[in-house]
């Protein structure tokens, strides 16, 4: 799982060219996070979904970048933040009727609702589905509130798999900070080695529903596609239900019964 051996088994699964900008060369811990991406989508495949760009044809070359979590650039006008204004997945899948976003190492936008503090928690892969996506006006980044800007959400469509090779280092943990306030149940943890039972209760305060901890590709994968597995469905129960509900109000609209006019009581037109 955090090595080439098993970058190479994982991308011919894909079907496309996968190239990676390894940032002047790959690393233990960025063969583990390319490779969580690549499990999660060849779940997606294997399950019969489509792989699209940005402008909804069928994914030619996967191009992977960037590894640094950078949260905006030098002049602080583009935000790698999912459901921000310049921020784009870098793919789409196409589920059946769901269409999921596809982001890699980038951030989530998190406020309190006591205080004016923002938080911007990353993780390795970030999945949402755009058929139930909302709006809303929020203090843009680092702003105090005079520059609010629109954002994109829907917390229970979003799927969150953070992977760090050596548990939760100092930098990690305060990565950490914000994501008891995101209101998922789909938060999982990939990392090599079972962490011990303070870091374990760390995770589960901060939501945290699994922890996949594993060397090789057998202990991680299936752990990671059982964790794509139950997000995909609890999207489509939902998109079920959503369904039914909306036919469900049609049929009432049709079943009510029709007024009937009564007679005019009062004055007859035309007379005085």
């Amino acid at each position: 799982m955090w090595n080439s051996c098993s970058y190479e088994t994982l991308t011919p699964a894909l079907g496309v060219p996968v190239e990676v900008d390894w940032d002047r060369k790959p690393s233990a811990g960025k063969y583990g996070k390319v490779n969580t991406l690549l499990a999660a989508l060849s779940y997606f495949q294997r399950q019969g979904g489509v792989l699209l760009d940005l402008d909804g044809k069928e994914l030619s070359t996967l191009i992977i970048r960037p590894m640094k979590r950078k949260l905006t650039n030098s002049k602080k006008r583009v935000f790698t933040i999912v459901g921000h204004s310049t921020g784009h997945p870098m793919l789409v899948v196409r589920a059946g009727a769901l269409h999921l976003e596809v982001y890699f190492n980038y951030h989530l936008f998190v406020e309190t609702e006591t205080t004016y503090r923002q938080h911007y928690p990353s993780a390795s892969v970030i999945v949402r589905c755009r058929n139930f996506l909302q709006s809303t006006l929020v203090p843009s980044p680092g702003s105090w509130g005079s520059d609010i800007i629109g954002m994109t959400y829907d917390w229970e469509g979003t799927l969150i798999i953070e992977t760090a090779q050596y548990g939760i280092t100092g930098q990690i943990r305060r990565n950490f900070r914000g994501y008891k306030l995101v209101p998922t149940n789909h938060k999982h943890f990939v990392t090599s080695r079972q962490p011990p039972k303070r870091e374990t209760v760390f995770l589960e305060n901060n939501g945290f529903k699994s922890v996949v901890a594993g060397m090789s590709m057998q202990d991680c994968i299936p752990r990671i596609d059982g964790a794509v597995r139950s997000y995909v469905m609890a999207l489509e129960r939902r998109y079920r239900e959503s369904r039914t509900g909306r036919s469900n109000m049609a049929l009432q609209r049709t079943a009510l019964p029709r007024r009937r006019r009564g007679p005019i009581v009062g004055r007859t037109l035309g007379t005085s």
